[in-house]
């Protein structure tokens, strides 16, 4: 696997975060400041997966929040 195949699928799925979520989140500011840090200040394409790979974290994180929301509610 390459690294722009690695970059791929981390856009992708970022992607897919972004079109579900109906809200911001609480961490739209840290989304916002790493987006600006991928536009701006990633070089190469290793420092564009790792920011795209930081904004995936703080996607995951607030999943989280709402999966215990959701067992805790029903379960």
């Amino acid at each position: 696997m390459t690294y722009e195949d690695i970059y791929n699928l981390h856009f992708q799925l970022l992607k897919i975060y972004e079109e579900n979520e109906k809200v911001p989140t609480p961490y739209q500011t840290e989304i916002d400041h790493f987006k600006r840090q991928l536009n701006l200040f990633s070089e190469d394409i290793v420092q564009r997966i790792f920011v795209l790979n930081q904004i995936i974290k703080i996607y995951e994180k607030s999943r989280q929040t709402k999966i215990k929301w959701c067992s805790d509610k029903y379960f």
